[in-house]
């Protein structure tokens, strides 16, 4: 199975903006992440809306901590933070994901029903210049703790996701990748490029 491309809102940008760019890429993307600490409810069912008046199919398009809006759209998953606790009952059929930092959060988030994880910073970024990055070899030590799906996440460029990959990952998230790029469709491609590949050499 080819591994997943997970691609994140980076909060620089106005809901304009991040709309036509993700109506562009979205078809080079599996997964579009809705990651606005500061949006409202209104700005964030503009968002909603407008992706799915671009035709991005529902089941794509992830929402982090808002849970009561996965529901009323169909939506693909919510995301939670590390800190936040995993809201889920057996009646919810969305993808319910999360963030950890570490193997024993990573344990404990899938034993509380995480479908899937993101595991990061990998690889230095600027968004976490104060931060170490957290390494491959850490990555391959989560992926070993847990049966679920493990995203690498922080600095991963097309070339690192070989790497990714070999080291356990299921897939990738970016956000400046694609989101801060001259030409996100393009970065995009090769992102999806690269991780099909990968796919081959299974």
């Amino acid at each position: 199975m080819k591994p997943f491309l997970h691609v994140i809102s980076t909060g620089n940008q106005s809901l304009e903006r991040w709309l036509d760019i993700t109506a562009n890429v979205h078809s080079y993307v599996d997964f579009i992440h809705i990651r606005e600490k500061l949006w409202d409810e209104k700005k964030m069912d503009a968002a909603i809306l407008g992706l799915l008046n671009a035709e991005v199919p529902p089941h794509k398009i992830i929402l982090n901590n808002r849970p009561e809006l996965i529901a009323s759209y169909g939506l693909g998953g919510v995301h939670f933070p590390e800190n936040v606790p995993i809201h889920k009952t057996v009646e919810d059929k969305w993808l319910t994901g999360c963030s950890i930092h570490s193997k024993e959060s990573a344990v404990k988030k899938e034993m509380d029903g995480a479908d899937y994880l993101f595991f990061g910073h990998v690889f230095e970024t600027n968004s976490k210049q104060n931060t170490l990055p957290r390494g491959l070899k850490s990555l391959q030590q989560v992926v070993s703790s847990v049966k679920c799906p493990v995203i690498a996440i922080g600095g991963i460029t097309s070339e690192r996701v070989k790497d990714c990959v070999s080291h356990g990952a299921k897939g990738i998230a970016v956000m400046s990748g694609i989101y801060g790029a001259a030409q996100p469709i393009e970065k995009a491609k090769a992102y999806q490029k690269a991780l099909k590949e990968e796919a081959l050499h299974e």
